[in-house]
């Protein structure tokens, strides 16, 4: 005969499994802060690959007006700006990544302990049906 209880728990645990165990896996296969840290080195690659997006983009944008100043361009002032555009830029985009992914790690971490409680109730139960 079934067990309403277990059928519940099983349906519970499938719904997880189906919807939200891939996102949640590398919460089970990773530490937080190397989870956090791989992370930051993908941001890191695609922050430098957007910086350098926008600044091509900033200088068609303002191409008539390089042209027209290509003699009294200070070349070393714009290679500072630059830098300097480029570390406050990655500063914000990595704290940014830090904050986003150190949520969605405490969140799976959650997700999976309860999914790991569901899995210790179903247990439970086929102990005590072993039992009886």
């Amino acid at each position: 005969m079934l067990n309403e209880e277990r059928v519940c728990e099983m349906a519970r645990m499938a719904m997880f499994d189906q919807n939200e165990g891939s996102k949640c896996k590398p919460m089970i296969s990773y530490f937080r802060k190397d989870y956090i840290a791989k992370e930051m080195l993908k941001s890191f690659v695609t922050g430098t690959l957007s910086f350098f997006m926008l600044l091509a983009l900033g200088i068609v944008y303002s191409m008539e007006q390089l042209v027209e100043q290509i003699n009294s361009i200070d070349l070393k002032q714009i290679l500072i700006e630059s830098v300097l555009a480029y570390a406050v830029f990655m500063a914000v985009y990595f704290l940014i990544t830090y904050i986003v992914y150190n949520i969605r790690y405490s969140k799976g971490r959650q997700a999976v302990k309860k999914y790991y409680l569901h899995l210790r109730k179903v247990n439970k139960i086929y102990r005590e049906e072993e039992q009886a």
